[in-house]
């Protein structure tokens, strides 16, 4: 007995050792964040058994039937679910992820593929149109977001997804339905290949979803650049975590090929390369990532000249206490069209010419629910009048539970931007849901 004891001690030991070497910090790190995230889903299921069990109990009481739950119970219930669960231990780590997402552009291995799919509302109500934005401004109530998506891992190997949204429709816009479509093939733990029409990897702003971002919409470029977000293509995803060097750890890269049609409009037959590189320093909760597309694009009839459509960019994430600050800039060869069924030419575009963007945008926690920001945005070089677009928003925005999120921007705009996703309101409210 003596001596099993004494093995146990050493294996202990041991093993306390190898958990203490630096490059395990990191590990560490990952997995109290995913173990957060369980113990909250937990958490919320506990809160919602409790309340029907406590009503359970108050019908049941009413004829006659069971003892009347106890006030604790119904207290413990009720702050567990008021919010949709209780509040993170660690609100900070839970900032800090946010600003930075960690597992931004990742594949869908981590989740099963249900029947059940998520669902994402997003209301909005614009008013005070900036200058000259006449034609530009959709004043009043809309329904900005109506999604619905079905993702996940259907088995060791393969993983899908498909979105659909229903606001295009709404708009008169049908052919605009199918958001996402698309096959996962998991080569190994490290790598993954995917095929149909996603969400293009580029950049941070892109990828973002819609359902977390703070600001009413992307940066301006975003809408020249990438209308849409999405592309028709194959990419290869994955990590160097394999490489067992601090050098390779946290590194994410994507290399693709796709159509470059703009989303909508397959305009030509060359295909468009891409490559992102991203690591993320958990230590330092920094994120710091590269992205470059080259390719092709048509030119107007009669028009002849340089067909690049060429682009790179720059994106950071910081986080620290309370603060975050996000960066990113992109230039690149100005857009020949727009987003449409059909190529529409930019009235400004000519062959060679450049266009760039970029937005810094900073944060500030004022508490566990409430949050502030900032945010400069420009364009430089707008394809359809030829000048520069310049704007300042700052807003407000608190999560109301774990899936509801009411957020208040007003904006300060030179003169409209135009194509997808354009802004050329001074006040927007939104309220957004996602289950």
């Amino acid at each position: 007995m003596k001596g099993l004891i004494l093995i146990l001690l050493i294996c202990s030991s041991a093993v306390t050792s190898r958990a203490q070497q630096p490059r395990s910090d990191e590990r560490i790190k990952e997995l109290e964040r995913k173990l957060d995230d369980a113990t909250r889903r937990i958490e919320q299921l506990v809160g919602t058994v409790e309340l029907l069990r406590a009503e359970m109990s108050q019908l049941k009481g009413a004829h006659g039937g069971a003892k009347e739950p106890t006030a604790s119970t119904v207290t413990e219930a009720a702050s567990t679910t008021s919010s949709g669960s209780r509040e993170p231990d660690d609100p900070t780590a839970s900032f800090t992820e946010r600003l930075i997402e960690p597992e931004l552009g990742g594949d869908e291995r981590d989740a099963k593929l249900t029947l059940r799919p998520e669902v994402f509302i997003q209301a909005r109500y614009s008013a005070l149109p900036i200058r000259n934005s006449e034609g530009a401004f959709e004043p009043n109530m809309s329904l900005t977001r109506i999604e619905t998506r079905w993702s996940g891992r259907v088995n060791e190997r393969l993983g899908a997804g498909l979105e659909i949204q229903f606001h295009p429709a709404l708009d008169g816009s049908p052919e605009e339905l199918v958001n996402d479509a698309f096959i996962e093939y998991y080569l190994n733990d490290h790598a993954s290949v995917r095929v149909g029409q996603f969400i293009k990897p580029f950049g941070f702003d892109i990828q973002q979803s819609s359902g977390v971002r703070e600001s009413p919409e992307r940066a301006i470029f975003a809408g020249y650049f990438f209308p849409g977000q999405r592309d028709r293509g194959i990419s290869l995803t994955g990590d160097l975590d394999f490489l067992d060097s601090g050098i390779f750890k946290n590194i994410r890269y994507h290399v693709g090929a796709f159509n470059g049609n703009r989303f909508f409009t397959d305009n030509n037959r060359q295909a468009n390369y891409l490559l992102r590189v991203r690591k993320v320093f958990m230590e330092a909760d920094f994120a710091l990532g590269f992205s470059a597309q080259r390719g092709k694009q048509i030119l107007p009839v009669s028009v002849t000249g340089e067909t690049d459509e060429n682009i790179y960019g720059l994106d950071f994430q910081y986080a620290r206490g309370r603060v975050g600050l996000r960066g990113e800039f992109v230039r690149g060869n100005t857009p020949s069209t727009l987003l449409g069924i059909e190529p529409e030419f930019a009235p400004a575009f000519r062959p060679g010419a450049r266009s760039s963007g970029g937005h810094l945008f900073t944060t500030y926690r004022l508490n566990r629910r409430d949050h502030i920001y900032a945010r400069y945005d420009a364009f430089n070089n707008d394809p359809v009048t030829g000048r520069n677009v310049r704007a300042f928003n700052f807003g407000y925005f608190r999560p109301i539970g774990e899936a509801s999120r009411l957020s208040f921007d007003y904006q300060f705009k030179n003169r409209p931007s135009f194509n997808d996703d354009a802004i050329n309101g001074r006040l927007n409210i939104m309220w957004g849901i996602e289950f």
